[in-house]
């Protein structure tokens, strides 16, 4: 009997972990949800790309005829969506601990975010070919206070960040 009783205990151990092994599949899209240290989930409004798509991100590759630019928001910036303009027109939402990779004409360009009321802008300028990163830090406090900036981060620090976050939009504005 205590064979019999081991061998059910065996069986379900079995089931219960190939249950774990199922394949994640990588080429699904849907929203990307950052969670503060397991609660208070903050999703994105629009499907993230695959998670493939956010592997192949993670190489930096640049493109022969666009300026691609990398905005990536660190994980501890505060726990609400951001909306990112470009050239001032352009919205797209972000959220903690995700990236945004942006093919555009080379040129002049303004990417700026608002917080509070008070808007961050930053221009990036570069030619076809070119790679360029912008990291957003902040803070929010329980107390309501908040700080946001563009990080003064070098593109190594960027980059680091940017391969622990999540791709949640890939987009070309050539």
């Amino acid at each position: 009997m205590k064979t019999f009783i081991k061998g059910i205990f065996l069986s379900a151990a079995i089931l219960a972990l190939a249950g774990c092994a199922t394949p994640v599949d990588r080429y699904a899209e849907k929203p990307y949800c950052h969670t503060d240290r397991g609660r208070n989930a903050y999703c994105t409004k629009d499907n993230a790309p695959s998670l493939s798509k956010d592997e192949e991100a993670k190489q930096f590759p640049s493109y022969p005829s666009a300026l691609t630019v990398y905005v990536v928001r660190y994980w501890g910036d505060g726990h609400h969506p951001l909306d990112v303009l470009i050239d001032g027109a352009t919205l797209m939402e972000t959220v903690p601990n995700s990236m945004i990779r942006l093919r555009l004409k080379p040129g002049s360009h303004r990417i700026s975010f608002a917080v509070a009321g008070k808007s961050y802008d930053r221009i990036i300028n570069g030619a076809a070919g070119d790679v360029k990163l912008l990291g957003v830090t902040g803070t929010d406090w329980s107390w309501g206070s908040s700080s946001h900036a563009w990080a003064d981060d070098s593109d190594d620090q960027v980059k680091r960040q940017a391969r622990r976050s999540r791709l949640i939009k890939d987009v070309s504005l050539l």
